[in-house]
């Protein structure tokens, strides 16, 4: 933590719990579900080296990828590899509010979700 003395509490927090958005962990703090040194703290408090941080985090909501027919432009495809040309507008993966008509989507309809590397909701895309 002695790189991190001097940054606020929920900067230091985005970056400790990347899975989480800054406005979900100021959340967190404003509930005091987040204590620095035993005590509740604000979201502008700035981190010492000697601070201990204990915070109660919600369990990350489960979100199944729902299998949908999507139009893909495929440009090459193999046993180990599929290449294709993403539509301008489409949403990568399901995230808060967006669950269906996402790329991912369309690649769960299109090939067989268990042979994809990743974890169901991030089954292998690289960008």
């Amino acid at each position: 933590m002695d790189d991190d003395a001097g940054k606020r509490l929920d900067q230091y927090l985005t970056i400790q719990f990347p899975s989480f958005s800054r406005t979900q962990l100021q959340q967190q703090i404003t509930n005091s579900d987040v204590l620095v040194n035993s005590k509740p703290a604000k979201s502008s408090y700035r981190i010492h080296t000697a601070d201990t941080i204990e915070i109660e985090l919600p369990p990350p909501p489960v979100i199944e990828l729902i299998p949908e027919p999507i139009p893909l432009d495929i440009i090459y495809e193999d046993n180990d590899l599929l290449v294709l040309n993403k539509q301008a507008g489409l949403v990568v993966h399901p995230a808060a509010g967006i669950v269906t008509g996402t790329l991912a989507n369309g690649l769960a309809a299109y090939l067989d979700p268990s042979n994809c590397s990743g974890s169901p909701m991030r089954p292998g895309i690289v960008h």
